[in-house]
């Protein structure tokens, strides 16, 4: 029996799909879906971009969001604060009552304002954010009388008055270097007597010219149009918006110290601008926006006059001696050396071309030799004796201390040869010699070696032993109070910067502090000398209201958590 296979009979007609058919269809799907996923992946980057460029993190403060829209706004409010302002400078021009070197330096001013204004205004954001969390803590409040007052003074343009000043700076003492009360006496009679002869009908212009000492004296005096807030001696221009037109004021004491008397001889009076709404509208920013940009402005002022006034308040204030290094730049083989300087004739400049056998000659050298033995017999006189009697006439102020020098240095030859010679060691007096200036007496202080903290490290470590200080800053410190053996008097807290006074105010009282380095400052060891609670002084009160807020702002920014965003400055393109 033979096996056979059943033949397949395919039915007639089409009934499904074929593989080509299938096929067919499922790359159709497939581009189908691939289609649908692409718009999907579009309309989902359109809503992230839209949501990133909206409501994305231009920054965050202790964990506060400022948004990009927020930054534009800010932006486009400073924007138009930079333009308004210029306008200002213009009109001002215009009529006069500004110079056009003046416009054209505050103008300059504005454009480079504006070249940085993203990351301004990004700074402006995040310190109305950390500001107004500070200014709750200390209980300042903003009312909307407070807004609406600080709209008004910026759409105000102060009064200004074209003032004239006739100036009496006091000489300073010889032995100290600063005006003393015999000084301060003088300078004053002398004010006194051009107040006396204005009066007497003596022309303003004859006395500026012969009897200021300001810089505008060959301008009779002429300071031109100010405002009361102009930046100049606060007492003065108190007397100049208080005075008659083409009447002198009294004699006035600034709080510089120098004796001033001022004349007005004319006045524009403050004026508002009313449409400066309309302004901001124009530029296209809602006034709700600007309102809150303003609030922050005031929040920012009514802290700053908190904390000043907290300042200012009775405090727990320390006595300090200072010793102060000045870091300049590295110069490895350099030594430092402080010297006396006697010139012929007491004229540094002039010696050079005197004779050779002219007898002041030999009195300096007299002189040099004087006080080389003197200073042998007590080295502790240097600088005493380098204020007062040398030639040079930085002295009066360093003491006869040099910066550093070495072989490269543009010096005297005679010079150079003494303070290089082999084998000197710090506090070495070197013989008296002659150079093209006079003759000096000159001390080793010490070379660059490991830099200068090193060395006050070397210098605390001789205190610790028992040195004294007050001899040792006069000796080392390289500031002013140097000559006072490094008494910068009683110290508040918020008057020199959390750097300077966290250590002064941890150390224990009669304690020496640790060396403290201040990047791009210099060098210091304090000493903390007495503790009591005090008033703070008119110079501690200038200082606070200069100074203070932004101290104390600095340091608590820096505690803050603030992130910023590297695409924030692209979000105001």
């Amino acid at each position: 029996m033979t096996l056979r296979a059943k033949p397949v009979v395919r039915g007639s007609g089409r009934s499904g799909w074929d593989s080509g058919d299938r096929r067919t269809f499922l790359l159709n799907l497939g581009f189908i879906v691939a289609i649908a996923l692409s718009v999907l992946l579009l309309i989902g980057y359109a809503a992230f971009s839209y949501y990133d460029n909206n409501f994305g993190a231009a920054a965050t403060v202790d964990g506060t969001t400022i948004t990009k829209n927020q930054l534009r706004s800010r932006y486009a409010i400073e924007s138009f604060r930079i333009d308004y302002t210029e306008r200002r400078i213009r009109t001002l021009r215009a009529a006069g009552r500004m110079s056009e070197a003046t416009a054209a330096s505050q103008v300059q001013f504005l454009e480079q304002r504006r070249s940085s204004l993203p990351a301004i205004a990004l700074e402006r954001l995040i310190d109305i954010q950390l500001q107004g969390k500070l200014a709750a803590d200390e209980g300042v409040a903003i009312t909307e009388a407070d807004v609406d007052a600080q709209l008004l003074n910026e759409a105000t343009t102060d009064e200004e008055r074209r003032a004239w000043v006739i100036e009496i700076t006091p000489e300073n003492n010889p032995a100290t270097g600063a005006p003393g009360a015999a000084e301060k006496a003088a300078a004053k009679a002398k004010a006194d007597k051009a107040l006396a002869d204005l009066k007497s009908g003596k022309a303003w212009g004859d006395i500026a010219k012969t009897v200021s000492t300001a810089t505008s004296a060959a301008q009779d005096g002429d300071l031109g149009w100010l405002p009361e807030k102009s930046g100049l001696d606060e007492p003065f221009m108190k007397a100049i918006f208080a005075a008659t037109e083409n009447q002198p004021t009294d004699v006035i004491e600034g709080d510089d110290g120098t004796y001033r008397i001022g004349r007005v001889t004319e006045i524009a009076p403050k004026s508002v601008d009313a449409n400066f709404q309309v302004s901001v509208e124009d530029a296209n920013i809602k006034i709700a926006d600007y309102r809150e940009a303003v609030r922050g402005d005031v929040i920012r002022t009514k802290l700053g006059d908190k904390i000043v006034a907290d300042l200012s308040a009775p405090s727990l204030q320390r006595q300090v001696l200072q010793i102060y290094l000045a870091v300049g730049t590295p110069m490895p083989d350099g030594v430092k050396v402080r010297h006396i300087l006697f010139s012929p004739k007491n004229d540094p400049q002039g010696a050079a071309t005197l004779d050779a056998n002219d007898p002041a000659w030999a009195a300096a050298e007299t002189e040099a030799k004087a006080a080389y033995e003197a200073l042998k017999k007590d080295p502790t006189k240097f600088d005493a004796m380098a204020r007062t009697l040398s030639d040079e006439a930085s002295a009066k102020t360093t003491g006869g201390k040099q910066p550093y020098y070495d072989r490269t240095s543009a010096i005297d030859n005679a010079f150079a040869d003494a303070i290089f010679t082999a084998g000197l060691k710090p506090g070495d007096l070197i013989p008296p010699f002659k150079s093209s200036f006079g003759w000096h007496v000159a001390q080793f202080m010490r070379p660059y070696g490991s830099g200068e903290e090193a060395w006050a490290n070397t210098l605390r470590q001789q205190l610790v032993a028992g040195a004294d200080f007050g001899q040792m800053a006069r000796d080392q410190g390289e500031g002013a109070e140097a000559a006072k053996g490094g008494d910068i008097g009683w110290v508040a807290p918020g008057q020199l910067g959390d750097l300077k006074e966290a250590p002064i105010f941890a150390a224990k009282v009669g304690e020496f502090t640790d060396v403290v380095a201040i990047q791009g400052e210099g060098v210091y060891i304090w000493k903390v000398v007495a503790e009591e609670k005090r008033d703070a002084t008119k110079e501690q009160i200038a200082i606070f209201k200069s100074s203070g807020f932004s101290n104390w702002y600095s340091a608590k920014k820096a505690e803050a958590k603030i992130t910023r965003s590297t695409s924030a400055a692209t979000a105001t393109q």
